[in-house]
């Protein structure tokens, strides 16, 4: 069977969207979007009229939220309207008109304002512009930037004064104050060994010295001045350089490969600048974040410390593959770095035509991305072997002698902060590590979905600040006394400190899967509890890959680990099992690591397991907790596939990653198994042949058994009592 008609979109059209041809008297054709809140004119601006009946300005004073979606226009795919700040207008006054982010401060800076009618027009310091339409309470309409739409935005008016989210101080005590003029010089060269120049963005305090050097290795590019300051006159050299293949760098840019012995370079370069005291800490976020991990399998004698946040895992973990299964997600990444010297706009990328196309090796190429060596390479080893061996950071985790802050949140994607510092914690005479894990995602708690208290929001850098204070420096301010692990606890939304990963205190408690036979969608007879099954019939559904079951993600975000509302999926696919509890009769609280076993059987020679863990409101939202995969060809080891004997039973053992959270009493829990979660990970054909090259596909019928032998289930870590 050939793949030639696509899936419907995971999560369809947003309700309500039309799409409507505005006047050929514009001097071109424009937008009308009309959306669930009301219909918002995007275009109108460049048209230069409104809509012909002037609106009161009393209609726009107030304050309120203000929300993005990605693109000019709906892109057939699953799209999140996120809540980045608040807007507020006094009438049509500009000096008391803004848009502030939710933690405080410009989002943009209102310099234009125009009520023409209906029709907003604002215009902002930083060149970009809204065209919107006023319609009650809701404002809705199209960001601009260099003249072109960019994303989508909504404003919705508040009843109440926006609630500005402060940093809360997570880590109290002395730390180095901002008491130096700087000196920045924003292209500085390096010549790493063999010969290739690397560009460098540096800050230096003004003075004698020595001071500490805190640098960054980054794909995304190096000015950053606001960091620069932040960092020098704070007393520290603050470098941040492009690495190979962007921005001012020369040579060809590889995600992973040749970042151990270019971050020796840099470290070691660094160290001998002008004004050093010989002490290098590597920080990061993301990519850079697990740069700084390469450096410290390098072990460059002048590095003191690293502090990463959301480092990125594994490759054969988290990008390109998901434990060995291929995420078609990277490639809003690879389009984002396309160009050598900039970052390019991604919002509008086509990357559902791209998903939905076999092979998945030409994705790429479809979205409009270049074909880079590496994308050959992930393809040309579809397994564990020596090519992921030497890119691995968790083989090689004994090579690190220095001190290590791992920042992340439940929700990040990155998934190395956890697993890093519990591999680096079973070696022998580890160094001292710590661990911050809050409630956000990759980047940031501005992508999760919920409010979370007045601690919820941290700033990393004070943290990292703390950490090289004492590394870098040598003041004694106790950060390295401390408890190693500090957990942002969800639900109770409080910070808890603690010793241990896993927390000793832990219960592992299996929650069995149970059903009559009818488990497919949340309306079947699925029911999760305590209490080990006897005899049951099994679970039967239908995979086809022509029509995956989906994954809610924008992958245009670069976010994959959304707590995301599945309730509308769950009732509708039959391709969805889904086991819920009772509501639960007190709160309940999970804290660490979960996974999942199957006992399940295909008359496929190989097909996906995927396990969903879920939170279930009494109004009946199903927000995903986490989620996890197995390749059924890699049941025995990355290193080793082997194909299925259609229709024998095999035992899955699935990794769920980890979660620190409070379900209150009242709310249910959730796992909710299918053989897909598109486009998170690629789908299985179900052939046994090569998922990443081959267009041809056959549907799988999938039994999952849950009786005495097969006691299908996840294990969950709950902590007793009412604290952390």
């Amino acid at each position: 069977m050939v793949a030639s008609r696509p899936h419907p979109p995971a999560g369809g059209t947003p309700t309500g969207i039309q799409i409507m041809r505005i006047s050929d008297s514009c001097h071109r054709d424009h937008l009308l979007l009309a959306v669930a809140a009301g219909v918002f004119l995007a275009g109108v601006a460049a048209c230069g009229r409104g809509t012909g009946s002037e609106m009161s300005p009393a209609a726009l004073t107030g304050d309120w939220d203000y929300y993005r979606m990605l693109g000019v226009a709906p892109s057939g795919g699953f799209e999140a309207r996120r809540r980045f700040g608040y807007a507020h207008f006094d009438g049509t006054d500009v000096g008391a008109s803004w848009l502030h982010r939710r933690s405080g401060g410009d989002l943009e800076r209102v310099s234009g304002l125009r009520l023409t009618g209906d029709s907003l027009f604002l215009d902002f310091a930083s060149g970009a512009a809204m065209h919107a339409q006023v319609r009650g309470d809701t404002i809705g309409g199209l960001m601009y930037r260099g003249g072109q739409p960019a994303d989508r935005v909504w404003l919705v008016r508040r009843t109440t004064p926006p609630e500005y989210e402060r940093n809360y101080r997570l880590w109290p005590g002395e730390v180095s104050d901002s008491t130096f003029a700087v000196t920045i010089d924003p292209a500085v060269p390096m010549q790493a060994r063999d010969g290739t120049t690397l560009m460098n963005f540096v800050a230096r305090p003004m003075g004698p010295g020595p001071f500490g050097i805190v640098m960054e290795r980054t794909p995304y590019l190096r000015v950053d001045t606001a960091a620069g300051i932040f960092w020098a006159s704070r007393g520290y050299i603050y470098v941040k350089q492009d690495v190979r293949g962007r921005g001012g760098s020369d040579g060809v840019l590889d995600m992973n490969a040749g970042q151990e012995q270019d971050g020796y370079d840099a470290v070691e370069w660094a160290a001998a600048l002008p004004g050093s005291n010989g002490k290098v800490g590597m920080i990061g976020r993301s990519n850079p974040g697990l740069y700084t991990w390469y450096a410290a399998i390098a072990q460059p004698p002048h590095l003191a410390a690293i502090a990463p946040a959301v480092a990125t895992a594994d490759p054969i973990r988290l990008v390109p593959y998901i434990d060995m299964v291929f995420s078609p997600t990277i490639v809003p990444w690879l389009c984002l770095t396309a160009v050598h010297e900039t970052l390019s706009d991604i919002s509008n990328v086509d990357v559902v035509t791209a998903y939905n196309h076999l092979p998945v090796i030409a994705s790429d190429t479809l979205s409009g991305c270049p074909r880079r060596q590496f994308w050959n390479d992930w393809f040309d080893h579809q397994k564990l072997d020596d090519y992921w061996r030497g890119l691995s950071i968790e083989a090689r985790i004994g090579r690190v002698k220095v001190p290590v802050l791992g920042i992340a949140g439940w929700y990040d994607d990155a998934r190395g902060t956890i697993r890093n510092y519990t591999a680096l914690n079973a070696v022998p005479n580890h160094p001292f590590q710590r661990v911050v894990m809050d409630a956000g995602a990759h980047k940031g708690i501005d992508y999760v979905n919920g409010d979370f208290g007045s601690e919820a929001r941290i700033d990393p850098r004070m943290l990292q600040l703390r950490w090289f204070d004492h590394w870098l420096k040598g003041m004694d301010n106790g950060v390295d006394r401390e408890p190693p692990l500090d957990l942002f606890i969800m639900g109770q939304n409080k910070w808890t400190k603690e010793n241990e990963w896993p927390l000793e205190r832990t219960k592992w408690t299996p929650f069995y899967l149970h059903s009559g036979g009818s488990a497919n969608t949340s309306a079947g007879d699925g029911t999760l509890d305590t209490i080990a099954p006897a005899a049951e019939p099994v679970d039967t559904f239908t995979y086809d890959p022509g029509d995956p079951t989906p994954y809610l993600v924008d992958a245009r975000e670069l976010e994959l680990n959304i707590n995301e509302d599945y309730s509308a999926e769950e009732a509708k696919r039959s391709d969805i099992l889904t086991f819920t509890t009772a509501p639960l009769a007190e709160d309940t609280r999970i804290i660490g690591p979960m996974t999942a076993t199957l006992w399940a059987a295909t008359d496929a020679k190989d097909t996906d397991w995927n396990v969903m863990f879920l939170h279930v409101y009494p109004d009946g939202k199903a927000e995903r907790i986490q989620d996890g995969v197995m390749r059924a060809r890699f049941r025995t080891g990355f290193d080793n596939p082997t194909l299925l004997t259609p229709g024998r039973v095999y035992k899955y053992d699935i990794d769920l990653w980890f979660t620190g959270i409070v379900i209150p009493a009242g709310h249910q829990l959730r796992v909710a198994v299918a053989a897909a979660a598109f486009p998170k990970y690629d789908r299985n054909l179900n052939t046994g042949g090569d998922n990443e090259r081959d267009t041809t596909f056959v549907s799988a019928h999938q039994r999952i058994l849950h009786d005495a032998r097969h006691p299908s289930h996840v294990t969950l870590p709950l902590i007793p009592g009412t604290g952390g």
